[in-house]
């Protein structure tokens, strides 16, 4: 069952708070220790102690870190913060695409699994559901995948432009002025920062979310040089799913209209807000994740769609008798439909119809 996962909401945000409380205190006590082996952003920058004993997996194996490997390190930064354009947040769609374009492998024996965040993300987690809300901070819960010794996950928000959003809401202007739905799908596109309570974004990507400004949590100065010392990847699965919903969900669209209605009605310009025990489980029980598509798989798709309809118009404009023409044109629309026919099976069957090289041409081109 769904909420064999889930558990309670109420209550969620306690546990969110000791995940993260327990981080932060593990990281102190961490960087404190006389054994310490935490590469200090001083340290990378160049002050370094060569008698220091600090291990890198750069180049694959385990090794010493030398003077060459901080100068990669610091080039390694530069490229990072050059992808992220100087920070300050971070949209979904590009948390998306550079998760696609930049992944951090996971190394595994088995080569059946999932081979990056992305994979792990479509095969493993299927919920992102938003539970609460106070202030331009979202929180999440989706399951864990399935080698976790956690049931669930939290992946916190924060979106960048919640004040201007509120300035939509109340602007004097009625030609300004939008509604909550417009607002919430305006909110949804902008740029935000995250946090995730799991080890993947603790140990390999918080490092990277830090320089790239788009850390919503504790911000993580130590160089994941073990790792993550090529800085790849952006996002772990979890947080990728959040990302998915938020573009794309319905359910997440909804949460956040109801989000800017207790907003616009403040006055103050605050807002809180948490989902009952019922919406979070109806939705953890939802059958159908949303797919998790790229920007490149999403041009892909409206092309073949723009192909689908084209071939469609074109088999209407060939010239058929009337008798001939509803079953030939029900059957070829179908297969068109469905994707059960190819281009050179079309073109043949727009032959057959009596359409002359030229028409077939301009029927497709329009």
């Amino acid at each position: 069952m769904a909420d064999s996962w889930l558990g309670k909401v109420r209550g969620h945000v306690g546990e969110a708070k000791g995940r993260f409380s327990a981080d932060k205190k593990q990281r102190e006590e961490a960087e404190k220790s006389p054994k310490s082996i935490i590469l200090t952003k001083q340290e990378v920058q160049g002050e370094w102690d060569a008698n220091r004993v600090l291990m890198t997996t750069i180049g694959g194996g385990s090794r010493r870190i030398t003077s060459d490997d901080l100068a990669t390190f610091r080039h390694n930064m530069r490229m990072a913060q050059s992808r992220f354009k100087g920070g300050k947040g971070i949209t979904a769609r590009q948390v998306i695409d550079m998760a696609s374009s930049q992944p951090l492998s996971y190394v595994s024996a088995n080569p059946n699994e999932a081979s990056s965040d992305i994979d792990k993300a479509r095969k493993e987690i299927t919920s992102g559901i938003p539970v609460s809300a106070h202030n331009g901070m979202v929180r999440f819960i989706t399951n864990a995948g399935k080698d976790s010794d956690v049931t669930r996950h939290h992946v916190v928000v924060m979106f960048n432009a919640f004040d201007e959003a509120g300035h939509k809401l109340a602007a004097t202007e009625a030609k300004d002025r939008k509604s909550p739905k417009q607002v919430a799908n305006w909110l949804r596109k902008q740029k935000l920062s995250f946090d995730c309570d799991c080890g993947r974004h603790r140990y390999f990507l918080r490092y990277v979310a830090t320089i790239g400004g788009f850390a919503a949590g504790r911000q993580e100065w130590g160089f994941p040089k073990i790792r993550n010392p090529g800085l790849k990847g952006v996002a772990c699965k979890h947080v990728l799913r959040v990302m998915t919903e938020i573009e794309s969900s319905n359910a997440v669209l909804r949460f956040l209209e109801k989000y800017m209605e207790k907003l616009q009605a403040s006055a103050d310009n605050t807002a809180r807000i948490q989902a009952a025990q019922s919406e979070a489980e109806e939705a953890a029980s939802s059958k159908s994740a949303t797919k998790i598509k790229t920007s490149e798989q999403r041009k892909a798709e409206a092309a073949k769609a723009r192909e689908r309809r084209a071939a469609k118009a074109a088999v209407k404009a060939a010239p058929r008798s009337k008798a001939k023409k509803p079953a030939a044109t029900r059957r070829l629309e179908a297969q068109i439909d469905k994707g059960e026919i190819t281009t050179e099976d079309l073109l043949a069957q727009l032959r057959r119809l009596g359409m002359t090289p030229e028409k077939i041409a301009a029927a497709l081109k329009g």
